[in-house]
């Protein structure tokens, strides 16, 4: 059995990821990522039990390091 990704987190970091369409409130508009350009050394980090079921946070689509606590 496998688990599902967290449809509220980045696959990535861990951190919320801002998804716009995992947010009841919001998920009749469009997602921020949908026009955001993801870097392409982002899109090799998502795990690919994640592709195309959560959405990176924007800090990882712009391929910038997590923020350290």
């Amino acid at each position: 059995m496998t688990d599902s990704p967290d449809i509220n987190k980045c696959p990535i970091c861990g951190e919320p990821n801002q998804c716009g369409l995992a947010n009841p409130v919001t998920a009749t508009r469009p997602c921020w990522c949908f026009t955001a350009e993801i870097a392409p050394a982002a899109r090799d980090q998502i795990p690919d039990d994640a592709l195309n079921k959560a959405c990176i946070c924007p800090r990882c689509a712009r391929g910038e390091l997590p923020a350290k606590p």
